[in-house]
């Protein structure tokens, strides 16, 4: 009698798909969303030469494989040749929102079964390749720590403009840090009414142990000051989270600013 009023956890997670998958950037996305992006594209280029970058969040469902998609997606539209590696060998997101079949992939590459072609995908889009994460392993940790990662990346880095990699949260394991050693720097993504400052903290001191560059930080779902809701961001720009740091924000006409915190 009462089996209608309670959805199993399938269903709560597949609504939460479908609605990132809204939220995908393309023709349809909002005026705010699309220069919402294009001024953290900006941000990006700006903070580093390089052009491998990680995307990671404190914990689970603060938005990070939603941004790192994306971000990809804005690079390419800028005319780079991108590619999004899904890197979340444990929790991957990329093919369910890409509606695709996420074998093979990276952790096949890891594992030599197969090469690096065989596993990247071209999307729809031009110039957008993704590799997503293959056959859940054993041992994520250990094959992200592998030299066939480090071998993997200075392979594909001569054929890409940009790379960006989707990795887990660095509260949770250690991927996060694993693999921003090999990169230029990492985006750290963080959502309002949900995000507390203690896990940004012991986020930011993982990464930092580590020697992990820390670009800056997204603050994703923020609310504009008439209360109305729709897919903005802060870029954070600083060393330590909180303390003098360099905001930049897009209001709901598209208007950025740049103020010191």
């Amino acid at each position: 009698m009462f089996g209608n009023l309670f959805k199993s956890k399938n269903e709560i997670k597949e609504a939460s798909y479908m609605n990132q998958r809204r939220n995908i950037l393309g023709n349809g996305s909002s005026f705010q969303v699309q220069e919402a992006y294009k001024a953290l594209r900006t941000n990006i280029r700006f903070s580093s030469s390089g052009n491998k970058f990680c995307v990671t969040s404190g914990l689970a469902s603060e938005g990070k494989s939603i941004t790192a998609l994306n971000i990809a997606i804005s690079f390419a539209e800028a005319g780079q040749k991108v590619l999004l590696i899904d890197a979340d060998l444990r929790r991957p997101s990329q093919a369910r929102l890409l509606i695709e079949n996420g074998a093979p992939g990276l952790s096949n590459v890891l594992a030599g079964l197969c090469d690096d072609e065989t596993a990247i995908r071209k999307e729809q889009m031009n110039n957008l390749d993704v590799m997503f994460s293959g056959e859940i392993p054993p041992n994520p940790s250990e094959l992200l720590s592998s030299p066939a990662m480090e071998d993997m990346l200075k392979r594909l880095e001569s054929k890409y403009d940009y790379i960006f990699i989707d990795t887990p949260p660095v509260n949770i394991v250690t991927d996060a840090c694993v693999v921003g050693r090999l990169m230029d720097g990492v985006l750290f993504v963080v959502r309002q009414n949900q995000t507390d400052r203690e896990s940004v903290k012991h986020g930011v001191a993982q990464l930092n142990m580590a020697g992990v560059k820390i670009l800056g930080f997204v603050f994703n779902g923020a609310d504009v000051k008439n209360n109305r809701k729709y897919k903005r961001y802060k870029y954070y720009k600083s060393k330590i989270y909180g303390y003098q740091s360099y905001r930049h924000s897009v209001d709901e006409r598209g208007r950025g600013s740049v103020d010191k915190k």
